[in-house]
């Protein structure tokens, strides 16, 4: 039997290259690459050797992991790269290199801006072809030319806490604390305010325990091993997030912190229930409504309520107290009227 020389094992040729496209028209995750060696470095014809525009490269596949496994929908994400990231492959065809394979991502650490023009046609390859200041590599709150591709929040490159040579801060926690929210001092004899970093000085992640997942536009995963300071922290670009964490302060407490910039649904089909056995449960807000198809049920020691009450339907209580010995009149919704002298609660007269 024949085997053709050319089908991948017999003549296996590895590569490296610049993603500089990753808008696959069939949305399978597939890539264009311009391959170091293999591609001529400009779009248009240079010394006689003719150029390659980004459209003329060929896609490659890319190389999923095992535990992602996409078939029929099912398994992970085959998009993620962006444009202008560096790349390793094999081409499965061998020398005939029409069919390239990505098989991982190199990092590095980028030293020259984008050369390609805002909106025009690329000038030179093995960069994004978007140019700058959209196209990778850019400067950013986040990124700067000249530090690693490694996100900031897992290298946390920190003078104070680590004895770097100098702060790379990144955006999210100047943001959390621009838009830190507080509340109305004294408002119902307490008050609290949202927990967040109060400097860079502050975040604990040490390299390499942090895994960061970082999107285009700022979404952010974090799971952070560092030792003592374990955190799951999702952000959403908006601000919104949660957090687990370890707590701060001496007394190293964990919590749950759960921000949303907007409106906060939450739907359950059957019961809920909340439980907090050793400590209180304290709510803020402006206005604060319970509507209640059914019965509304409270069952406590002793009842407190400040400000004016308005209750609708019938109450049924074992004792009323009024403070202060008070004298006035009560008057429920139906207009009766009940009197109280020196904190008693006297007959109602029908309204």
């Amino acid at each position: 039997m024949k085997v053709k020389q050319e089908f991948f094992g017999f003549n296996p040729v590895m590569w490296m290259g610049v993603v500089e496209d990753n808008e696959d028209p069939i949305k399978l995750g597939r890539l264009r690459v311009r391959i170091f060696g293999w591609h001529n470095g400009s779009p248009k014809e240079v010394d006689g050797e003719p150029g390659v525009k980004t459209e003329e490269l060929p896609w490659a596949q890319v190389m999923q992991p095992v535990n992602a496994g996409p078939n029929s929908g099912i398994g992970g994400a085959v998009t993620g790269i962006v444009k202008g990231t560096w790349v390793m492959g094999m081409f499965l065809d061998g020398e005939i290199a029409r069919e390239p394979m990505v098989m991982g991502s190199i990092g590095g650490l980028p030293t020259l801006p984008n050369p390609n023009p805002d909106g025009g046609p690329p000038i030179e390859g093995f960069y994004d072809p978007t140019g700058s200041p959209k196209g990778f590599p850019k400067e950013t709150a986040s990124w700067a030319l000249e530090e690693p591709d490694t996100n900031r929040l897992t290298r946390n490159d920190n003078v104070k806490v680590h004895g770097d040579p100098a702060d790379y801060v990144h955006n999210a926690i100047n943001r959390k604390m621009q838009n830190q929210m507080k509340t109305q001092a004294g408002l119902c004899g307490y008050n609290f305010d949202e927990p967040v970093l109060e400097g860079w000085d502050k975040f604990r992640a040490k390299y390499p325990h942090n895994k960061v997942w970082e999107t285009k536009q700022g979404h952010i995963f974090e799971v952070d091993d560092t030792p003592a300071e374990e955190r799951i922290h999702i952000y959403h670009q908006n601000g919104s997030y949660f957090n687990f964490d370890n707590g701060d302060g001496k007394l190293k407490i964990p919590r749950l912190i759960v921000k949303s910039t907007g409106d906060y649904y939450t739907f359950g089909q059957r019961n809920h229930y909340t439980a907090v056995p050793d400590g209180d449960i304290r709510s803020l807000s402006r206005h604060w409504s319970h509507m209640s198809e059914g019965m509304f049920s409270v069952d406590a020691k002793a009842i407190t309520l400040k400000g004016h009450t308005k209750i609708k339907g019938n109450v049924v209580v074992e004792a009323l107290e009024v403070r202060s010995a008070a004298t006035c009149n009560i008057v429920d919704v139906n207009g009766a009227v009940y009197t109280v002298r020196n904190g008693i609660v006297y007959a109602s007269t029908d309204g």
